[in-house]
């Protein structure tokens, strides 16, 4: 199940780009050069910036047809920021026009205030409804209830104008991402809801009025969302127990980053794992749990070390990986200059190529940097179970989509925030005039699986109803206890 890391209120909203990245200004002669350009204001200006790198950098703006879409939507957009003055509906303006493509990679920085909040967390089950997880003590009577209303507003009404400033997969990871946008008040803002405060009414025709408020000193009330299991979430990247009496190892992979990455985090993925496998060996283990419920992504080199001790790495199908060339793309990845395909071509500004086509002198540097396990002898013999959960994304979705389309073991739980077919590997960018920063996709990955590229989400063979956050226990280990006990 997921649990709620409530009110760290320094939150990781989808639309703040990951730190420690760069973001080179971008200038393009034929934009600063137009009419339109030297005639806008400043948020004009940037609108027209962020509009050419999308079109000149995104796959999906390879196709002309969605170029003249673009275009028509920078041009409606060009004459609503006329009228604006402020930093924040213009960074929500582009957003919107981000968040249609379905790719949650692709994202604005909001530079939302998080001086005012509202200390909940709602957590969206149906397209009209949502459960109060965790509300400041003041109003604890109200939690675990089903709100209906909103302000006098159907909760619908909330979640689609939410999710239309939410770059996402999927409906299933913006509903996610919008639990969290919600604890600060100048989202609700954004979302036509400008109020100073917010009245929740239940599905028992109780209501609960919640003003806005600093956040310093409060004391929350959540949900008992730990459990008496080893599936209790650890704040730690990843970590396994091994249970000798249920024959069982349980691995919790929270985050697809490792010491390779980030040093501060200790340990290589390729230790971790080979320590794992090793006492599942040593342990005659029948069963390995793989938990990514809680995991948003990270780096897919682990999923494919993962994977190399689950099923046989040089048979496996791999993701097919098509990439625009752009100018961006070289800032970031100047290796890529004068790169040469298989059939001796050169791709340019525009074009779209096939990753796995480049023209290399040694085939291992397309592979990942972590060790991966080609040892037949090494592989797991026994039954592998994935928990899926509506926050499982990117390179964590990637494993899933892997898993299945290659017969690797069950998925069980929600299904996932992730597209398995999808965009990904960000560009970071920064709009000059208004010192915005963003990034934008450069990849389209697709699943082995072609007949099922249209897929929009990957649902698990045995779905659990894991939003039922009373219970107090976890219903998917419940499931593998049931199921996998020698």
């Amino acid at each position: 199940m997921k649990r709620v890391l409530f009110f760290t209120l320094i939150i990781s909203l989808s639309s703040l780009v990951c730190k420690g990245q760069e973001y080179p200004d971008i200038f393009y002669e034929e934009v600063e050069s137009s009419r339109e350009y030297v005639n806008g204001n400043v948020f004009q200006k940037d609108l027209l910036l962020y509009s050419k790198t999308f079109e000149l950098s995104h796959p999906y703006y390879a196709d002309k047809k969605h170029v003249k879409a673009l275009r028509k939507e920078t041009r409606k957009l060009y004459k609503e920021f006329a009228e604006i003055d402020d930093i924040k509906t213009f960074r929500c303006g582009l957003q919107a026009l981000t968040s249609h493509l379905n790719d949650g990679h692709s994202q604005v920085a909001s530079g939302l205030s998080q001086e005012l909040i509202y200390p909940i967390y709602i957590m969206f089950d149906t397209k009209d409804s949502g459960y109060l997880l965790a509300v400041e003590d003041d109003y604890k009577e109200a939690l675990g209830k089903r709100i209906t209303m909103v302000n006098g507003n159907p909760i619908s009404d909330l979640m689609a104008r939410g999710q239309k400033l939410i770059s996402g997969d999927n409906e299933i990871f913006k509903n996610s991402q919008l639990s969290q946008h919600l604890q600060l008040k100048d989202f609700w803002e954004m979302c036509g809801y400008d109020d100073d405060e917010i009245v929740l009414t239940f599905e028992d025709n109780t209501s609960v009025t919640i003003p806005a408020c600093t956040g310093h000193g409060l004391v929350i009330e959540q949900l008992d969302m730990e459990f008496d299991s080893p599936t209790a979430v650890k704040e730690v990247p990843f970590c396994y127990a091994v249970s000798d009496s249920l024959s069982i190892c349980y691995l919790q992979f929270n985050i697809c980053y490792d010491s390779l990455n980030y040093p501060q985090l200790g340990q290589r993925f390729d230790d971790f794992v080979e320590g794992m496998m090793a006492e599942i060996e040593d342990n005659s283990i029948q069963t390995l749990v793989v938990d990514v419920r809680n995991n948003g992504g990270g780096n897919s080199g682990l999923c494919d070390l993962l994977l190399s001790y689950l099923a046989d790495y040089d048979k496996m199908k791999n993701m097919g990986c098509k990439v625009r060339m752009s100018e961006l793309l070289l800032k970031h990845q100047p290796n890529l200059s004068g790169v040469e395909l298989n059939d001796g071509t050169k791709p340019d500004f525009g074009d779209v190529f096939d990753y796995w086509e480049i023209k290399r002198e040694n085939p291992e540097e397309a592979a990942s940097a972590h060790r991966i396990n080609h040892d037949p002898d090494k592989i797991f013999k026994g039954n592998v179970i994935f928990i899926s959960g509506r926050s499982t994304f990117s390179s964590a979705g990637l494993l899933l989509t892997l898993a299945r389309d290659n017969n690797i073991g069950t998925i069980i739980g929600e299904t996932s925030g992730h597209r398995p077919s999808h965009y990904g590997d960000v560009l970071s960018f920064n709009l000059p005039n208004t010192d915005t920063n963003a990034t934008v996709s450069c990849r389209h990955f697709t699943r082995p699986n072609k007949n099922l590229n249209n897929e929009t989400e990957l649902v698990p063979d045995v779905v659990l109803n894991l939003s039922d956050y009373t219970m107090e226990k976890d219903p998917a280990w419940e499931w593998v206890i049931k199921h996998y006990t020698l």
